[in-house]
């Protein structure tokens, strides 16, 4: 069940990124692209890892009946940060297709985002923590977001690099800033975490997104010598992709903070 809940975390991942990263980058970087069926995909990506988290975790806790799943979605945290999210990405969807303004868009995101940390370790957390991993998962959404718009735009040129680059070190910046405290707050010390199959798991994220950022020089040095900046591209955003990966992996291996044994989003529903 490991295997899965990891598989649908990484729907859901995939499914926030293209909503939020996709939406965004209608907006402000690249009007009207990437194209609406992308927005699409990421909603039906979405609601695939909220229909595989649902059927994962109550296999594991050993609630299969209907009103079980019930039960699950409206007297759990976990449960209702499910329901959160398949809102916020419905109302991502709306905001889109209706040309919403951009501060329901930003709402939107916020509510689809939130409901995101409330899911596998973020039901144990308190407002302050949830609302970090809110702003970690954002900063993600805008820089695989953008590489992906960059990537299948014709005629991306220097003026969208030039765009995109304060966006992209922004999110960095988010991203190194918000994952240090994620984990002092997952190991209690810096040094503490890496002794653990998390810190093991964190250590390949760690490489994995100093490999993408490594890929992301040399294709902002192909938009600056105007030459072909598309494998730079491709593999900066597959390097995001396996990054999104290992988060999905890291979610379900439980940090050293967690008690042993303790399976990530499962919560005794009341009444049973």
């Amino acid at each position: 069940m490991i295997l899965l809940l990891t598989l649908a975390k990484g729907l859901l991942y995939g499914g926030v990124v293209l909503l939020v990263g996709g939406v965004f980058t209608r907006r402000q970087l690249t009007p009207a692209h990437p194209a609406r069926r992308v927005l699409g995909g990421g909603g039906l990506l979405l609601l695939l890892g909220v229909f595989l988290t649902l059927l994962g975790t109550l296999a594991v806790v050993g609630f299969t009946a209907p009103a079980d799943y019930l039960d699950y979605l409206t007297q759990t945290g976990a449960g209702r940060a499910l329901m959160v999210v398949l809102i916020g990405g419905l109302l991502m969807l709306a905001t889109e297709l209706g040309q919403w303004p951009r501060a329901l868009a930003a709402v939107s995101a916020a509510v689809l985002l939130w409901g995101l940390a409330g899911v596998g370790h973020g039901a144990t957390h308190g407002p302050t923590v949830r609302l970090l991993h809110v702003v970690h998962a954002g900063a993600m959404c805008v820089w695989v977001g953008g590489v992906l718009a960059l990537l299948t735009l014709r005629g991306a040129g220097q003026a969208h690099a030039a765009r995109f680059t304060p966006i992209a070190t922004a999110c960095v910046l988010t991203l190194a800033l918000t994952g240090t405290f994620a984990t002092l707050e997952h190991a209690g010390t810096l040094w503490g975490v890496w002794n653990s199959s998390y810190g093991v798991t964190l250590l390949v994220k760690l490489a994995l997104v100093a490999a993408a950022l490594l890929a992301a020089l040399f294709a902002r040095r192909a938009f600056a010598q105007t030459r072909g900046v598309r494998p730079q591209l491709a593999l900066e955003l597959t390097l995001l992709v396996c990054v999104l990966a290992v988060t999905a992996t890291l979610s379900e291996t439980p940090p050293p903070t967690h008690e042993p044994g303790q399976m990530p989003g499962q919560m005794n529903m009341e009444g049973h």
